[in-house]
């Protein structure tokens, strides 16, 4: 364990291994809360200083993925920097979009959308759970405008290797979309590989209901999202004409959502006293000893074994997984159910009795779930 459970609100008794869908809050938020409050009662000095912490917060967001703050937007979820990436290319009848058909619902709605344009969406099966960059190449073509992928699959676990999609793709002139919203935070993410990324800050990143969205300005020079607000833009010569902005608030359509991003500083900040190798490690470690024990109990486990391979997220496949994890809440342990699959999320508050503790478990939660058929 690499940070205390005291540092958390509502953790007292509880093994939470649900970081992937909700994790605590810091106790350190409450100072966020009344400093957002302080500085929304000063006029206009305070809503300067709304804006400053938002810069603060894409510094840290850079130098936790080696891009710049100025590649940085930050938006109402990583949702929404996926339509702000769709809408900002030029789509032609005949064109393609590509990725995993085990990828997150919000890519593959929005390319399934693109149908209206006759722009097909290609859904690449997964193999035994597995999600090859190999695959994902050979279904791109001449008209491929745009490939999508998690670094950390959502469903699986599955550390996906961005390098051997980048070069590629970026041969092919083909853009490169990768959420990051099951690794940042807790695996690194080489920022120079993507083209666009997103990111949920609510996961790994220990924050609020809000996103971000990163533009990597050097490899691919051209983004104009469709929606255009204030903050967006510039005025032009002629009133009602106007000029985006050079950098990724060109994304940013209006007001961040002030509180949230006072509440995600406080979290990168709370990030930043643990070096990212070490969190990287631990979660490592005890996920490699979780995967290992569900596999010795004869369970479908669909995250790879490699630890190169891996993120924070540990499943195995089980048709009565809401129940397991409905189960495992009266217990206090907390995990996520949903899809065909338990999933077990690691953190840097997590210890080893607290995997103990599941596994303890866990032979007497399938037990009832196989009863009650």
């Amino acid at each position: 364990m690499l940070a205390a459970k005291s540092d958390f609100i509502g953790l007292e008794g509880v093994a939470h291994l649900a970081s992937g869908g909700q994790p605590p809050l810091l106790r350190a938020h409450q100072g966020a809360f009344d400093a957002f409050a302080r500085d929304k009662a000063r006029g206009m000095a305070g809503y300067d200083a709304h804006w400053q912490i938002g810069q603060e917060v894409k510094e840290r967001l850079a130098s936790l993925t080696k891009l710049e703050a100025g590649d940085f937007a930050l938006i109402g979820n990583a949702s929404e920097g996926i339509a702000r990436v769709v809408s900002a290319i030029d789509w032609q009848p005949g064109d393609n979009v590509v990725t995993s058909a085990l990828d997150y619902a919000s890519g593959r709605y929005s390319f399934a959308r693109l149908s209206e344009l006759d722009v097909e969406a290609r859904l690449v099966p997964a193999e035994e759970w597995r999600i090859e960059p190999a695959g994902l190449i050979a279904a791109c073509d001449g008209r491929t405008r745009l490939v999508y992928v998690s670094q950390v699959n959502a469903h699986t676990g599955q550390r996906l290797d961005l390098a051997a999609l980048s070069a590629p793709l970026q041969d092919k002139g083909i853009a490169l979309l990768v959420d990051a919203s099951h690794g940042l935070g807790v695996v690194p993410l080489e920022g120079a590989l993507c083209d666009f990324m997103v990111a949920s800050t609510y996961k790994f990143l220990l924050g609020p209901h809000s996103g971000v969205l990163a533009w990597n300005r050097r490899r691919w020079p051209h983004f104009e999202p469709l929606a255009v607000g204030w903050h967006a833009a510039e005025a032009g010569e002629e009133r009602g004409d106007y000029r985006l902005l050079p950098d990724a608030r060109r994304a940013e359509i209006g007001n961040a959502n002030h509180l949230d991003v006072y509440l995600l500083k406080t979290s990168l900040d709370f990030l930043a006293q643990v070096p990212a190798a070490d969190v990287e490690r631990h979660v490592l470690d005890l996920g490699g000893r979780l995967r290992q024990a569900l596999v010795e109990m004869g369970l479908e486990v669909i995250t790879p074994e490699p630890a190169a391979e891996r993120g924070p997220n540990i499943a195995f496949a089980h048709d009565a997984a809401r129940d397991l994890a409905e189960l495992a809440a009266a217990e206090s342990i907390l995990l996520w159910g949903e899809a065909g699959r338990l999933r077990a999320s690691l953190h840097l508050f997590v210890e080893v009795a607290d995997v103990a503790r599941y596994l303890a478990w866990l032979p007497k939660g399938l037990a009832q779930v196989e009863g009650a058929r």
